[in-house]
């Protein structure tokens, strides 16, 4: 007699963790991403920012691009111009902000510019009309009539270059080795030195603002080019340890938390590294996103206190805006940059902002520039990047060092010691022997389900990636063909996700930023379940079953580097990872996939290779060996 679907679904619902995953997560990010320090003297805080300079370019924001691309300046096409009868012209033009790909961009010039005068990088958030936006061209009109330049550069994924909308793309070019973030970085530099390259700019008064993905964008490059000197991000970043342990609502795209960011610097690191430059932080405050109640403590009070140690306390402020106090840069956060701009520099200029007639404010259509019919995309780039890769292949003769590669990669744990720890007693149901554990292993918790029959053939490994009363119906198969069953939730499957999954990738965009790597974690917590099963042979067989495409890549990376302790395995993947890209399959559905270089060092051919004697099954593939 066997157990029903209906028993065994029963018994596979019961959660076993009650939350103490999210403590575990909080405990970890407290670790993982530290807050900033304060410097004992003016001179180490000047010493660390030069380091921290030099690390994030080379370790996060440009970490696999070609050496000298930071310094390559900028092709530039100018193309056209619209005259106005209100005292200045809008240049249209498009510049390389990464090696085959044009940024649209939108020079407003005051009709009777001379001499050296003020110049201000305007960039733009999510907004889907880009550097068309009104409230966007409102400020750019406004800062020409005060005889300034307003270069208004389009945000990658908006207005004209929608064909990489989606920012979590970038994930598919860090599978190759090649950091995403770093196309958004030389988009945005480039940008300065478009803007700095007129013959009119002053670059002793350069400033730089924008709105959400813009204030994102202010608040990187300010922090990195010096060259700016006064910045206004507006409702745009927060600290990543904030978004993790305080305020989840606040996690962003892929490029506001690139990989091993928080390993070099966290954002409120980089807004200290404003000083001693004038600064203005704007939030709003019924704001869905970095709220002001949060953010005078995580961003403005530690950077303050960078400010005050190098003798210019006044150079940084803060305003809570009210009118409308939603994520917006109107009238009255414009104003708030007008008086910023006329503190700073001693302006003899208005701060009231002043409104725009009728026919000022233009249509996308009448804004537009116009792009090369093969503007690439976040996809188009990694798919040219994924041509060549893996850069080497794996074999038996070199699986040694292969394998030390791997860990590289995986950034693998140390292996982790399990203990088991039973929640609740055995129960004997129809002859099966049903036991819940907490695998406790370091800091993580890992929970799975028994199933066992009274005469064990062997052991099925049952990787979940949804709840684990769905996969009951294999469970059940496996139990009646005399299979010791155990049911596992992996790091970030199943009870191993904060808050029953709600941000789920932006958690796992945290833990890359601190240095680690969802799939290692995952990788060294099976590399443990198994060493606490014991090591599989003929007269113990351990079978792993993975239901999906990451589950499967975990086991299979894990068994490429211990593959004695595996018999056999049934796996869901496609021939080559380079169908990650293919398939367009999205960062958000599967995190853990997407791991920093992975494809450049290994594909799914290789990992076969270094799991060699394992007997793999991939589902539609047949046989593997």
């Amino acid at each position: 007699m066997s157990l029903t679907g209906e028993q065994i679904t029963r018994t596979l619902s019961r959660d076993l963790l009650k939350g103490r995953h999210t403590r575990a997560m909080m405990d970890y990010y407290r670790e993982k991403l530290p807050q900033l320090q304060q410097p004992e003297c003016p001179d180490e805080w000047r010493e660390r920012t030069e380091r921290i300079r030099t690390d994030l370019l080379a370790k996060v924001y440009l970490k696999g691009h070609k050496p000298g691309i930071l310094h390559e300046p900028p092709k530039v096409e100018w193309r056209g111009t619209i005259e106005t009868k209100h005292g200045y012209r809008i240049r249209k033009l498009r510049y390389e902000g990464y090696p085959g790909m044009w940024i649209p961009g939108l020079l407003y010039e005051p009709n009777d510019v001379k001499g050296k005068v003020p110049a201000v990088l305007n960039v733009n958030g999510h907004h889907r009309g880009g550097k068309a936006m009104p409230y966007k061209q409102a400020r750019c009109i406004n800062l020409a009539k005060r005889g300034m330049l307003a270069l208004n550069t389009e945000f990658v994924g908006m207005g004209e270059l929608q064909g990489s909308a989606f920012h979590m793309h970038q994930g598919h070019m860090d599978l190759c080795g090649t950091a995403g973030v770093g196309v958004m970085y030389l988009a945005m530099k480039r940008g300065l030195d478009v803007l700095l390259a007129h013959e009119n700019a002053d670059h002793e008064r350069v400033a730089m603002t924008g709105l959400s993905g813009g204030g994102w964008q202010t608040a990187v490059l300010s922090a990195l080019d010096e060259r700016i000197r006064l910045t206004v991000p507006v409702s745009g970043h927060s600290p990543i340890w904030h978004r993790a342990t305080v305020r989840w609502q606040d996690h962003g795209d892929l490029e506001q938390t690139p990989v091993d960011l928080c390993t070099v610097a966290d954002y409120d690191t980089l807004t200290a590294m404003f000083a001693p430059r004038p600064a203005l932080l704007i939030h709003s405050v019924n704001d869905g996103i970095f709220r002001p109640e949060f953010m005078v403590d995580a961003l403005y009070k530690p950077a303050r206190e960078i400010y005050d140690l190098l003798g210019v306390r006044d150079h940084i402020q803060f305003y809570a805006n009210e009118d409308p106090g939603t994520h917006n840069y109107e009238s009255d956060n414009r104003e708030q940059f007008y008086a910023c701009l006329k503190r700073s520099w001693d302006l003899g200029i208005s701060t009231e902002d002043i409104p725009c007639a009728e026919d000022e404010i233009l249509s996308e259509w009448e804004l537009n520039v116009g792009l090369p019919g093969n503007n690439p995309t976040f996809l188009g780039m990694a798919a040219d990047l994924a041509t060549d890769l893996p850069a080497q292949r794996s074999t038996k003769e070199t699986a040694s060092a292969d394998r030390g590669r791997l860990r590289e990669v995986l950034r693998l744990l140390e292996p982790l010691p399990a203990t088991a720890a039973r929640v609740g007693n055995p129960r004997p149901i129809k002859g099966i022997s049903i036991t819940n554990y907490v695998l406790e292993m370091d800091r993580w918790l890992v929970p799975a389900v028994e199933l066992c029959p009274l005469d064990v053939s062997g052991t099925t490994v049952i990787l979940t990636e949804g709840k684990r009363a769905h996969c009951s119906g294999q469970a059940q198969a496996a139990v009646n063909a005399g299979q010791r069953v155990l049911v596992v939730d992996l790091f970030s499957f199943g009870e191993q996700v904060i808050a029953e999954g709600q941000y789920h990738p932006y958690f796992m965009e945290s833990v890359c930023a601190g240095g680690d790597r969802p799939l290692g974690i995952a990788a060294a917590q099976f590399l443990a379940l198994l060493n606490w099963l014991g090591t599989g042979g003929p007269s113990s067989p351990i079978h792993v079953a993975a239901q999906g495409l990451s589950t499967s890549l975990i086991a299979l990376c894990a068994t490429a580097l211990e593959p004695e302790r595996v018999t056999s395995m049934d796996l869901n993947l496609p021939d080559t990872l380079r169908r990650l890209i293919d398939w367009q399959i999205e960062y958000v559905q599967h995190p853990a996939m997407f791991c920093f270089g992975l494809l450049k060092q290994f594909d799914i051919e290789d990992l076969i290779v270094l799991s060699s004697p394992v007997r793999i099954e991939i589902a539609g593939r047949g046989p593997m060996r």
